[in-house]
Formats: C-alpha cells, structure tokens, sequence
C-alpha cells in the first residue's frame, strides 16, 4: 500500500507537470469573458502540462480538458462549500468553474486559473434556465470525488488502431458502464450531468440511461474535450479575446 501510494504521488506530480512550448493564440480578455459567460457553458481549454499533451494526441485535439461555468449558483444555493469558495476566492467566487483534475478531483475553481491558456467556450443548445440548473445541481454533487485514473488508460485503449491491441482486449467492449465506480474525468462528469436532462452531447446517440441508450458505442465515459466543439448540440461564443 506505501509503495503504491508513492507512486501514485509521483505519476500524478509527473503528469501534471508544466511543459514548455504552449502559446497563446489569442489574448483572454477576463472581464469580457465574464460578461459573455452564462451558466451551463462548457469552457475549454488547451492545457500546458503532459497530461494536457497527453490527451491532446490521443484525442487529435487542442483542448485538453472540459470546465463548466458556474458564474454564481454555488453562492446563491448557499452551504458549505459557498462559504468555503467565498474564503479562497473572494469576489472571483461569483464566477465559478466546476471542473476534475488528477490532482485534486472535481472541484471549484475562479476563471481566471486559465486566463493565460487557450480557451473556447461551447453553449449548450435549447435548454430552459430550470435544466441548466439541474446540470449545473448535478455536477456539484461530485464535488471532493475522485479524478478517474483508469479511464485515461481506457481511452487510450479506445483511440488505438485496432489491429495494435492485445488479442484479450479485443474481446472487450469499447465503452465504459459496467464500473460502479464514483470517479470521473473533466468531460465524462459534463456530458453525464447533459444526458440527464436529455442532451445528448454526440449528434445521433440517445440521452444516457434510456433504454434506447443502452447499448451506444459511446458511454459518457468516453466524452472528450473535443466533442464540445464538434458537437451539434452546442455553439462556440465569441467576442470575448483581444
């Protein structure tokens, strides 16, 4: 068990961090992305560590991971974790992002922790304020789980040629469900919190937990950062860069 949690520790220290030659496209002007945010709004962002270049070649992408804007919901529903956020953060707490990382599992961070990275924002498509809060209710309930670890090992098992996998693995479905697991990573845990309301974030798959929905060939699990952008159910924001 010591051994096992040193190397967690290291893997983690490892991945996370910081690599050099990631530059900015665009200048992030924060006061006009705050004033152009709306709740429910997935924010992407080009990472700089490895795990950030990790996932962006797996994924064929620039965006690296997936954040969901709060703005001031945590302060309005009041608890807790309001009272907490307020001490970190202080006015930046009325502009929250909920978002998991290997370090620190999901939890709440001020926008302008990516106010030096490449960022995109993606908004969701035809839901009532009413849903929007309930995305937003549901991904406040992971907060404190778990970054799931094992998942970046499926993915990378899922993005391989086919024809390169382990004979014993190509027996093995290519979707993640059967884990009674609570961990999730950035994207899995947004796309889970849509397809409760009935947005399915890839064009063409039923909501999840439907019975139609069953036996997709993309569980949330799956869900990248790139399939905000690409996605049909949600349009890119603009005219918040210098």
């Amino acid at each position: 068990m010591f051994l096992h949690d040193v190397s967690s520790r290291w893997l983690v220290r490892y991945l996370t961090a910081r690599v050099q030659g990631v530059h900015r496209r665009t200048r992030n002007d924060l006061a006009r992305l705050k004033g152009v945010l709306q709740p429910g709004d997935v924010l992407l962002v080009e990472g700089n560590t490895r795990i950030s270049q990790i996932i962006m070649v797996l994924t064929q992408s620039s965006w690296s991971h997936a954040t969901l804007y709060l703005g001031d919901a945590l302060l309005r529903w009041g608890g807790p974790e309001a009272e907490r956020a307020l001490d970190l953060y202080g006015a930046d707490a009325s502009h929250l992002l909920v978002e998991s990382d290997l370090k620190r599992g999901v939890s709440v961070v001020p926008i302008s922790k990516y106010r030096d990275l490449n960022l995109r924002v993606c908004r969701p498509l035809g839901l009532t304020a009413g849903e929007v809060d309930r995305v937003l209710q549901e991904v406040l309930r992971y907060l404190g789980v778990h970054y799931d670890r094992r998942n970046i090992l499926d993915l990378a098992r899922y993005l391989v040629p086919f024809h390169l996998l382990p004979r014993r693995w190509r027996k093995e479905p290519f979707y993640l469900g059967g884990s009674t697991s609570r961990e999730v990573i950035c994207s899995s845990l947004i796309a889970r919190a849509f397809y409760r309301v009935g947005l399915s974030v890839l064009p063409g798959l039923p909501p999840w937990g439907s019975e139609e929905g069953t036996g997709g060939l993309r569980h949330p699990s799956y869900i990248m950062p790139r399939d905000f952008d690409l996605s049909a159910e949600f349009e890119v924001v603009k005219g918040w860069m210098s």
